[in-house]
């Protein structure tokens, strides 16, 4: 309903019509606010001021969600032909398209009862200066909002309430998630309403659209562009990260002026010469720190779950899996809010020695048909880690990377035979094979039952110590 300038008596106030009037004094009062000025504030004024100006940017977008929303209920768009955003864009022209953006998704949804949490999170913007208060801001509702509508047609709505209300509550006020985290809890949560079998689904789907294009750059230079998944990514940042840190000339002291990019580039370089430069028979086994985490439970597969990049990057149970054959796992126990309570030693897997000896023994990758060599390939163990496999030669197997990951994805199982030639990796290659051979290894690990009712004091069983 309308209201009518006659029927509020303060015409000139804040108050005299909702939202516009507000606006405009808002408006008029930054217009005197000298900023040229600026200078003559106490440092303390300057923060005062950076505070001040950083609530009225979000009591404005809050409200400016209002107005969208009130334009589309009243069809303002339609009757000129524009859509809602072109509609947005012209009353706002000079605001950033990507925040335009999130307050029209925002007020999208403002009617939609499945999601009246974000809309009354988003409106307490209003009042984003009171201690009381905790705002949720229109980029973090905007996430929300986009996740909520992405898999409501496949979630169970009640999950869905709960995922929904969790990720508000967590993006909300000053001490919230910041936007990436919230990013990545946006992903956790909607990784969460799938099966476990489409999100590894769609991990492969990603790690297949992996490219490097080469094309013509500018002065006779190259132009290299590269599209990777969130597993790829980590691995890069990982091993580029640690080489593209500055460094001080070493004879002189002087700082090291090269530009970020040019850093990474010349670090990705040098790990490209050192590759190629080692020398055959020397396994590439003094790999990259890639710092995963991921909970015990998740890890060994009790439970659903994720592993966590530095950078924020999401990997799935699988792929850590997969990362784990042949890795150095730090055990750390973690506190409610993340922090690290108890950190263990580092347990290295298969060492360079035991590479070696793999190198030899399988002469390269053991998956059937496949003929990539020894020095492409990673160690994988046959009952996996997590699983209690031990790091020995009799448990190991030597996988490409793409077998690697086949191996892990259709769950196939692999034992060391005798054969006339030593011992060979045998592979059975139907799906979810892994589980009937980590059975097989369980009971004869544990021994005939005889062996296992044993009284203490007699022979050791024959998995005993």
């Amino acid at each position: 309903m309308a209201i009518a300038p006659q029927e509020h008596p303060r015409e000139d106030g804040p108050q005299s019509r909702p939202v516009l009037g507000g606006a405009r004094v808002a408006q008029a009062s930054l217009a005197e606010c000298l900023p040229e000025r600026v200078w003559a504030l106490s440092d303390d004024e300057v923060r005062g001021a950076a505070e001040a100006l950083g609530h009225v940017v979000t009591a404005a977008q809050s409200a400016m969600v209002a107005v969208l929303a009130e334009a589309r209920r009243r069809g303002l768009s339609t009757s000129d032909g524009w859509s809602a955003m072109d509609w947005a864009r012209s009353a706002a022209p000079l605001m950033p398209e990507r925040t335009l953006r999130d307050l029209d998704a925002v007020a999208a949804v403002a009617d939609e009862l499945r999601l009246e949490g974000v809309l009354d999170a988003v409106a307490e913007g209003v009042r984003s200066g009171d201690q009381d208060v905790r705002p949720l801001p229109v980029v973090k509702a905007a996430q929300v909002v986009r996740f909520h509508t992405d898999v409501r047609s496949l979630a169970d709505p009640t999950v869905l309430a709960e995922a929904t209300a969790t990720l508000i509550d967590g993006g909300r006020g000053a001490d919230g998630l910041s936007e990436r985290n919230l990013a990545a809890a946006v992903r956790y949560a909607a990784d969460h309403l799938r099966s476990d079998r489409l999100v590894e689904d769609e991990a492969g789907v990603r790690r297949a659209m992996r490219s490097l294009v080469k094309g013509a750059g500018p002065l006779g230079m190259w132009r290299y562009t590269l599209l990777l998944d969130e597993e790829g990514a980590a691995i890069v940042d990982a091993a580029v990260d640690a080489l593209a840190k500055p460094e001080p000339d070493a004879q002189t002291g002087e700082p090291d002026l090269r530009r970020p990019a040019a850093r990474r580039a010349d670090a990705l370089i040098e790990l490209v010469a050192r590759a190629v430069s080692a020398p055959d028979g020397v396994p590439r086994q003094a790999k990259t720190s890639l710092v995963l985490t991921i909970g015990l439970d998740a890890l060994v597969g009790r439970c659903r779950g994720a592993g966590l990049s530095p950078a924020g990057d999401l990997l799935t149970a699988g792929t850590v899996r997969r990362l784990a054959c042949d890795a150095e796992v730090i055990p750390m126990v973690l506190g409610a809010d993340g922090e690290i309570l108890d950190q263990g030693q580092a347990i290295r897997l298969f060492n360079r020695a035991q590479i070696r000896h793999l190198w030899i023994r399988d002469r390269g990758c053991t998956f059937p048909g496949c003929s990539k060599p020894a020095a492409w390939t990673d160690a994988h163990h046959l009952i996996h880690w997590v699983d209690d496999g031990p790091t020995d030669l009799d448990n190991a197997a030597l996988l490409c990377r793409a077998h690697h990951t086949v191996v892990h994805s259709h769950g196939y199982g692999g034992r060391l035979v005798a054969s006339p030639t030593g011992p060979r990796v045998e592979w059975d290659l139907t799906t979810g094979s892994y589980q009937r051979r980590l059975g097989q290894w369980r009971r004869e690990r544990a021994g005939p039952p005889s062996a296992r009712g044993r009284p203490a004091g007699g022979a050791p069983s024959a998995g005993g110590p």
